[in-house]
């Protein structure tokens, strides 16, 4: 698995399709009975960038954090950082308890109510695995979510507004920290 990638998202490019939504729900086994949604479309606004009015829609999943508070609250350890950096769930030492669905303060860890199990973003690890792209990146139809080194995400963000959490990166030409001109 390539773990020196990482998840760049464009929310200049997100049309809120939702395929990253459908496909992450579909690779994953998520249907309407397990109550999962690793990948969700968020939305913000609408709010007044200069003299026009914008709404924005922010694909949202495990930002695998570089200290995942969630890890801490799981009595029975079944949740790990890898060494590759992505924060891994252990569905079979997993006893259904929720303290980590509780525990994560970005609320992307769900409970699988068909398994009775936590679950959340694994960045499509056998896809990756095999050479393929995440689920979502595959089928964002914006250009949105992109599979990217290092390297290319250096390229990419030059001269952007770029946020980083964890593994996962927002880019905007449109966003500004407070303060900023």
């Amino acid at each position: 698995m390539d773990s020196s990638k990482v998840l760049l998202i464009d929310l200049d490019n997100c049309v809120q399709c939702h395929s990253c939504q459908v496909a992450c729900r579909q690779e994953h086994g998520l249907d309407f009975e397990t109550q999962s949604q690793w990948c969700r479309v968020m939305t913000i606004g609408p709010r007044r960038i200069g003299l026009e009015l914008h709404i924005d829609f922010v694909p949202t999943m495990c930002f695998q954090c570089d200290d995942p508070v969630c890890t801490y609250f799981c009595p029975v350890n079944s949740l790990s950082k890898s060494p590759g950096g992505k924060v891994v769930i252990n569905e079979e030492a997993c006893t259904g308890c929720r303290l980590c669905v509780y525990g994560c303060p970005y609320g992307n860890i769900f409970y699988n109510a068909t398994k009775g199990v936590a679950g959340k973003c694994d960045r499509c690890a056998s896809r990756v695995d095999h050479g393929l792209e995440p689920a979502c990146v595959q089928h964002c139809i914006g250009g949105a979510l992109q599979f990217v080194t290092q390297k290319e995400l250096a390229q990419m963000t030059s001269g952007e507004y770029t946020l980083r959490m964890g593994m996962v990166y927002y880019n905007s030409s449109k966003w500004k920290l407070k303060g900023e001109e």
